[in-house]
């Protein structure tokens, strides 16, 4: 996957940020790579809106109306649980590839005995459903 961001005179003096997966990440994550794609859209606007009280993808620029805000919520209400399921797996498979303790613990910006806690809840039980949906690939677009 890479990620690049162009800037300047030729956006309008906005950015303009592309996604590019490869093939095997593109069929890993099917349509799932979509929706992720559009609730990092929400999350963009809806920052946008908090920063400049005003909704740019509106004519004119007007105030962000009611509907506007929860639009943006719902969007933005979606990503905690797939971060937490992406995570988990994420400690998961480095605890099952030998990860060491203190690397994981420095990644994630928390002490040794946090990430042991951490670590020690996740492998303890079987994956959560968020967790499963991180590991299990999605439907072709």
């Amino acid at each position: 996957m890479t990620i690049s961001c162009r800037s300047g005179e030729d956006q309008s003096g906005g950015l303009e940020i592309t996604i590019t997966l490869t093939a095997l990440e593109a069929e890993a994550m099917g349509t799932d790579a979509t929706l992720m794609a559009e609730v990092f859209d929400s999350y963009l606007w809806a920052m946008g809106m908090l920063r400049t009280g005003r909704n740019s993808r509106d004519p004119g620029t007007p105030p962000p109306t009611p509907g506007d805000w929860l639009a943006a919520l719902r969007g933005l209400d979606r990503l905690p649980t797939r971060f937490q399921g992406i995570r988990d797996g994420l400690i998961r498979a480095s605890t099952a590839a030998d990860g060491s303790l203190e690397r994981l613990a420095n990644v994630m910006n928390i002490s040794r005995s946090a990430a042991r806690h951490r670590r020690t809840r996740i492998t303890r039980h079987a994956p959560k459903p968020w967790e499963q949906w991180a590991r299990t690939p999605s439907s072709r677009p």
